[in-house]
């Protein structure tokens, strides 16, 4: 109970002086800047005392090496005289019955939000840089700026993306409402908004790459699924980005989905007609100073990523992770071609769930099991790690679907975070495992 009490006085005591502490902090570099609207994002969704914790912890670790520090050194020993005060009168003791600690935990968690509200009062929106290769057509406007149909040859390009840190919920793509005809769609402290779109030549788009300090971190390829525009797949990647924390340079493929509910036959042949390109365009990223390049394909896209794979010869040596999320694959067809690539030197991961109504639907269209839906048990195989996710599944921003759990929730990012971040095996990332027949999942 003390230590509860000691967070909460801490929380009260930077709430109550967060604008001093930003007045001493003078002036902010872009990464302090970015890193700041992280753990405001962190605080304001944040509900459980050990979560908060943690946060806490990495904001002071922030603090540190600003100018700041000394106040806020201040500030914790003011708030470890308070509940000492508050110990010596008695009111605390070893025992909390559970309505007072009920009480705690949500005066707690509003304190945390509010002090999430006042860090992210005067934070500028975050510019993410998203590199880009596509197949699709040029469009020639700045509504379209690419096409559904499908070009001869790939397009290189970066795109600026910014997300409104200041009101930003993790694993969301905030955009203006349908109704909302008189707010402007373009107000970045508002929304994911994609700015400047610049085409570069391959060279030039390899020479920029290599130029990027980050880019030694590692690169992580990200492939839309269906019913996706080159817009939103470019405020995807960005956000999926900021989300998960990468510390390299995140990539999109976008092959030309019609971005439309009733264009999935047209995307199916779109998807096949880009592997090739897809092959293609990891070929030319082979070389550079990134150590990794990680994989991370949604829904259809999965198809683009697995027959792109498959073919006479390896496109890319430096894969790390290979991530197969939401795969709307045929069962038989991933086991045919699977073997073709588990022993590249890469590592394989598919996240599947039991909730996922898009890609049941698929399975009955189809009359054919899908790789990223559970029947059951889980699919799995030699030399993938299949994660279960159903625990984290519950629907895609209302729409009941189910289909996008992967950038939708905290548990699931976090995951993909670590595995493409460190590395770390499913048996090393506090997932839980089935024995029979063999899968990880999430606790429910």
């Amino acid at each position: 109970m003390s230590y509860d009490l000691q967070q909460l006085a801490l929380l009260d005591a930077l709430l109550g002086n967060w604008d001093s502490v930003q007045i001493r902090m003078g002036e902010r570099s872009q990464v302090l800047q970015a890193s700041l609207g992280g753990i405001a994002v962190r605080l304001a969704s944040s509900k459980d005392r050990e979560s908060i914790a943690v946060i806490l912890d990495d904001l002071l670790d922030l603090l540190q090496g600003t100018p700041a520090y000394a106040f806020v050194q201040e500030l914790i020993v003011r708030a470890q005289m308070a509940q000492g005060k508050t110990r010596e009168l008695g009111s605390d003791t070893e025992f909390s019955p559970p309505d007072v600690s009920d009480r705690l935990d949500g005066i707690v968690g509003s304190v945390s939000r509010q002090l999430g509200q006042a860090v992210s009062a005067d934070t500028e929106p975050c510019e993410i840089q998203v590199y880009f290769a596509t197949n699709r057509k040029p469009g020639g406007t700045e509504e379209a700026r690419f096409a559904t149909d499908a070009a001869e040859k790939l397009t290189y390009g970066l795109a600026k993306v910014t997300i409104p840190v200041g009101r930003h919920l993790l694993g969301h793509v905030e955009e203006r409402s349908w109704w909302n005809v008189l707010g402007d769609r373009n107000d970045k402290r508002r929304y994911v908004v994609l700015g400047e779109v610049r085409d570069l030549t391959d060279n030039d788009f390899i020479g920029r790459l290599e130029g990027e300090p980050e880019a030694a971190n590692g690169l992580l390829v990200f492939l839309h699924g269906y019913n996706v525009t080159f817009e939103d797949a470019a405020r995807r990647a960005a956000q999926l980005a900021f989300d998960v924390r990468f510390k390299g340079r995140i990539v999109l493929f976008s092959w030309p989905s019609l971005g439309c509910l009733l264009g999935y036959g047209a995307d199916e042949e779109r998807a096949l007609l880009s592997a090739q390109e897809f092959r293609r365009f990891l070929k030319s990223i082979e070389d550079g100073p990134w150590g990794k390049v990680h994989l991370l394909a949604h829904s259809m896209g999965n198809r683009v990523l697995l027959h792109g794979l498959a073919g006479d010869a390896w496109p890319n040596r430096k894969l790390g992770q290979v991530l197969f999320v939401a795969a709307d694959v045929y069962v038989d067809m991933f086991s045919q071609q699977f073997p073709r690539i588990k022993d590249s030197g890469a590592n394989y991961t598919s996240y599947a769930s039991e909730k996922d109504r898009a890609l049941l639907f698929s399975s009955l269209l189809h009359k054919a099991e899908r790789i990223g839906v559970i029947h059951g048990a889980p699919f799995v195989t030699d030399g993938l790690e299949t994660i279960d996710a159903t625990a984290v599944d519950t629907s895609l921003l209302g729409l009941g679907l189910g289909h996008s759990y992967f950038s939708d929730k905290r548990s699931l990012l976090t995951d993909i975070g670590i595995l493409v971040g460190e590395g770390l095996p499913a048996s090393s990332r506090g997932l839980f495992r089935a024995q029979d027949p063999g899968y990880w999942y999430f606790p429910r």
